[in-house]
């Protein structure tokens, strides 16, 4: 590779630290201690570097440095997963903040940038503790600096860094008892080591070198104090950009490793907390979450050390969600539901499908959500076939269920919660693209067997032959003036260059949207518009 890199030779570098994070997260997650076992560090890092690269392929235009730089920093931000997710996405904008103003990099403008994605880091962080992956970052930030000076190669400027980082990297228990004491070195910080190998791999095209870090097996699981909290949450929130301080300074109060970063009306927020509800109803008051994702530390302290599931988590209702699609089920997963039953339109499970389901929960009480009209009566059926509590909340499509799903508290009763839920479906509307299946008529218009269908409150608002046309015509018929967001879940028929002229339709509204790669089949495109 040359020693300039362009565009093109920064996205391949990349690409290999996401390759370098792959060989290594169960290496990385063994040694998750600190403030306790947060996730699965590196496994957080390889999604949050993952949904990178998946916003760098839809660049348009992959020779433009500025381009590549804008998809990185947003694809961090929209990805990021964690406590070391989040501060790694910090550190990737800071280092585009400075690479997108130039053509070519070398030394120099990599020196620079590594001592912005440190001071970018160090600022997202409420309360920054030393020894983890922010010393680590900063120390290799320093390193870079010095070496800058006289380094006559990328190669052998980088070479140094990560000499530095690897040092760092073993000096970290010393900075913090919890690591001294399990015998590990900082999870975060190894992670980080690792992205720095990846791009030496790239630069070089030599195989990653290993880590060798003080310790060895799993470390002992450490009990979740009360200053760190039982509940790991992490979010987008979507929001005005002039409530994030209050919001910032509310979240102080109500737990620990507090993050909230981002800008332009579109935030991540990460916090470990005994009091979820109210994080929640904070967020909620000020603007729309989505990709909502509640962790119970303490379980995940209990099973590390017993190397199974107890059950005693501390929800109070259990979830059972009707989906298809890998995309979305890996989604309601991530939303706290605990079994996914596999059904959609055309191809809706049994009322004995999902007793079996609700059965074989630990809980008394457990919430159904259909997320199709069809499925609904059948769900509301297992209510006479349980001696358990069963609600089912009347979700009669995927973006009605994601909507009900980002309310739901794991600490309330069922009562309450359908009471939130009800009332977060109320706020969504819903459109689909799929194929018509048979001749018909739209208005005045004459469709065919084949061509695409929008459909909107049951009836048929847009056809045509073209996918991304007519689902563009599906959107207009569904926004108005009072439309806050939109989410498109993008099906297994969908077509590359229809969902690329899709985005920049909606981009073109100034309306805020999230796109999900759900894999369901039938539509095409699922819409919701809130």
């Amino acid at each position: 590779m040359p020693d300039r890199i362009r565009a093109q030779e920064l996205k391949y570098m990349i690409t290999k630290s996401l390759d370098a994070l792959a060989a290594r997260r169960e290496e990385i997650n063994q040694l998750n201690v600190f403030p306790v076992p947060d996730g699965d560090t590196g496994t957080n890092m390889y999604l949050t570097l993952q949904a990178v690269i998946a916003e760098m392929e839809r660049c348009s235009n992959h020779d433009d440095m500025s381009a590549l730089c804008g998809a990185i920093t947003k694809g961090s931000l929209m990805g990021a997963r964690g406590n070391s997710g989040v501060v790694l996405s910090q550190i990737l904008k800071g280092v585009c903040e400075v690479f997108q103003k130039e053509k070519v990099l070398g030394v120099g403008e990599f020196s620079e940038a590594l001592a912005r994605g440190s001071e970018v880091a160090y600022r997202a962080v409420m309360r920054p503790v030393e020894g983890t992956i922010l010393t680590v970052i900063r120390e290799a930030a320093d390193e870079g600096r010095a070496l800058a000076k006289d380094a006559r190669s990328l190669e052998e400027w980088l070479k140094g860094v990560i000499d530095k980082s690897r040092t760092t990297l073993e000096f970290t228990p010393e900075l913090l008892p919890v690591l001294k004491e399990a015998g590990v070195v900082d999870a975060g910080g190894m992670g980080l080591v690792v992205f720095l190998e990846g791009l030496y791999a790239a630069l070089t095209g030599e195989e990653i070198e290993s880590v060798s870090v003080s310790g060895g097996g799993v470390p002992l699981p450490h009990e979740a104090g009360e200053e760190e909290g039982r509940y790991e949450a992490q979010f987008l929130l979507r929001c005005k950009d002039a409530k994030i301080e209050e919001f910032k300074e509310r979240l102080k109060n109500l737990g620990s490793s507090v993050l909230v970063v981002g800008g332009d009306k579109v935030y991540r927020v990460h916090i470990h907390t005994d009091e979820l509800g109210r994080v929640i109803e904070e967020a909620s008051s000020i603007g729309r979450l989505s990709e909502v994702e509640i962790t119970d530390l303490k379980e995940q302290i209990e099973d590390v050390a017993s190397r199974k599931v107890t059950g005693e988590d501390g929800k109070k209702v259990g979830l059972v969600a009707v989906a298809v699609g890998d995309g979305i089920k890996e989604i309601l997963k991530n939303m706290g539901v605990d079994v996914v039953v596999n059904g959609g339109q055309s191809m809706n499970p049994s009322t004995a499908e999902m007793l079996e389901a609700i059965e074989s929960l630990p809980y008394e009480e457990v919430m159904v959500v259909p997320n199709n009209k069809n499925i609904i009566p059948a769900a509301e059926q297992t209510q006479e076939l349980t001696n358990k509590k069963i609600t089912v909340i009347p979700a009669k499509a995927i973006t009605e269920g994601f909507s009900s799903l980002i309310v739901f508290d794991p600490q309330e009763s069922c009562e309450v919660n359908r009471e939130k839920m009800v009332k977060a479906i109320a706020g969504v509307r819903t459109g689909a693209v799929t194929i018509a299946v048979r001749d018909s008529h739209f208005g005045l218009s004459r469709i065919k067997k084949g061509d695409y269908i929008g459909l909107f409150q049951g009836k048929i608002v847009a056809a045509g032959k073209d996918l991304g046309k007519t689902t563009t015509k599906l959107i207009q018929k569904m926004i108005d003036d009072h439309s806050e967001i939109i989410t498109m879940v993008i099906g297994e028929e969908a077509v590359k260059e229809a969902s690329e002229e899709i985005i920049r339709f909606i981009e073109g509204t100034g309306i805020d949207f999230e796109v999900i790669e759900g894999g369901q089949p039938v539509y095409h495109y699922i819409i919701g518009v809130e």
